[in-house]
């Protein structure tokens, strides 16, 4: 059971997107019951965006009539996508963020929502979600459509009971938030975090199969890059090649020096793992912090009006990361390049077997380039796109939420890209008859022992996919 009070954290929402179950916190319900009472005064009191005016471009138009027919209009009008239905795992990882940043009392939510949203999570009756709607100023789409599911008004994925109709001191409140995006970053954050770990041991098994010069790896040459990341790389490429603390090795180098795909790797790679790290503390800033516009001041009793919602940051975040990303891309072609090269390798092209002419791992080099090709433009930076909405409201309004998407596809970019790598590397070692000490890189060979021996020319994809399925398993070696 997983607590959702207010303080989860990447690990929690990852686990819900896979189905754990959760629970709120009687303290937390408690806490938003009495926010839910105080905000209702405040907004009698002063006038309130969302509450009594509209939204938008019509943020200067007061409303007149009751409180439950304006947030139900509200809800109706917004809850407007398009495009294909997102994964169950995507719509779980929006839910849990939601529920959680709402046990942070100041949205002025209904406490009954809270209890709403922990029902549809553990029955995994869920909203359906599309493609096409948000933006970095909010998963407007996404959330008013989950308010009208919880409602009954759209059908959910399993038996729901629905609540009855929500008022205007929910509705706005309630969308008011990027859960989406956020929600996805969380996975996005997960899955380059194992194939960061295993990145390091694709390398580790190509770096041994060439005879790779360990001098790279030395504190000598990690202090002399001076930039971040570079240690935790270096470190986990020693422990699993078994190199003394100075970046020694009992295996002679083939070579003085190395070309960049052996020689950079600590550094290229120490660049995204730091990147890949900035963006997990920016999405787990803002996986607890009330960020609804408006948000109640409960300490001051006062209404604020604000842009927090406003996405920057993490958009920057998502793009620095892809773009660290991509540029590691270079260097696997580099390893792969390598791998095909008689001059380097003593074997023949390709690490071909058979009859002269065999094309051997060949066409693996040109899935690389595709998948490498796919890593690039998916690092387009999606900050330097913005658009103007809502006659003008929203003149800067920005796309963190495109920049998630070009995550999503730089993860399975670099998923085929790497799987491609380990194919040739353990092709090598197995030509070269390479024996493996007992320990982290023995045991990645192990697990490597899963891709087929057969080397003739032959369909090689059931070979990549199992070699992508492998990486979870070598992150962890």
């Amino acid at each position: 059971m997983i607590e959702l009070g207010g303080k989860a954290g990447l690990a929690d929402v990852v686990a819900v997107a896979d189905g754990g179950s959760v629970r709120v916190p009687d303290a937390a319900i408690e806490a938003v019951g009495r926010a839910h009472e105080l905000t209702r005064r405040l907004s009698a009191e002063v006038p309130t965006y969302g509450r009594t005016t509209g939204v938008g471009a019509n943020k200067s138009a007061a409303v007149v009539d009751d409180a439950a027919a304006h947030g139900l209009r509200l809800l109706r009008s917004h809850a407007v996508d398009a495009g294909p239905e997102l994964p169950e795992r995507a719509v779980r990882a929006m839910l849990a963020v939601r529920l959680n940043q709402l046990c942070v009392p100041g949205s002025g939510v209904d406490p009954a929502v809270l209890g709403a949203l922990e029902g549809m999570l553990n029955g995994n009756a869920l909203p359906t979600v599309r493609a096409h709607a948000s933006i970095g100023t909010g998963d407007l789409g996404a959330l008013a459509g989950t308010a009208l599911t919880l409602m009954g008004e759209r059908p959910a994925t399993g038996p729901l009971e629905p609540m009855g109709p929500w008022s205007s001191d929910s509705a706005l409140p309630f969308i008011s938030s990027n859960a989406l995006t956020i929600g996805r970053t969380c996975l996005v954050v997960d899955a380059l975090s194992r194939l960061d770990r295993a990145a390091a041991a694709v390398y580790a098994l190509s770096f041994r199969g060439l005879d790779g010069n360990p001098s790279v790896l030395s504190p000598a040459a990690v202090r002399a890059t001076a930039a971040p990341g570079v240690d935790t790389v270096a470190e986990r490429v020693r422990r699993l090649l078994g190199t003394g603390p100075a970046g020694q090795s009992a295996e002679p180098p083939a070579r003085i020096q190395d070309a960049f795909g052996l020689r950079t790797f600590p550094i290229s790679q120490g660049a995204f793992t730091h990147a890949l790290g900035a963006l997990a503390e920016q999405a787990g800033r803002l996986l607890g912090v009330a960020q609804e516009n408006p948000l109640f001041d409960l300490a001051d009793e006062t209404v604020v009006h604000h842009g927090a919602f406003h996405q920057a940051a993490l958009g920057l975040a998502l793009d620095g990361c892809d773009l660290a990303l991509a540029q590691t891309g270079p260097l696997v072609m580099s390893r792969i390049g390598m791998i095909n090269e008689p001059a380097l390798t003593g074997l023949r092209p390709f690490l071909a077997t058979g009859q002269e002419g065999a094309s051997g791992l060949m066409m693996v080099e040109y899935v690389a380039a595709s998948a490498l090709g796919e890593l690039r433009a998916a690092a387009q930076p999606a900050s330097l796109g913005t658009v103007t909405l809502s006659r003008g409201a929203e003149e800067d309004a920005s796309f963190a939420s495109q920049a998630v998407v070009q995550a999503e596809r730089a993860v399975a970019a670099y998923r085929t890209l790497l799987a491609c790598e380990l194919v040739g590397a353990v092709r090598l070692l197995r030509q070269r008859g390479v024996v493996l000490p007992a320990g982290p890189l023995g045991d990645a060979f192990e697990l490597a022992a899963a891709l087929p021996a057969e080397d003739a020319d032959r369909d090689l994809r059931d070979d990549l996919e199992i070699a992508e399925k492998l990486l979870d398993a070598l992150a962890w070696v």
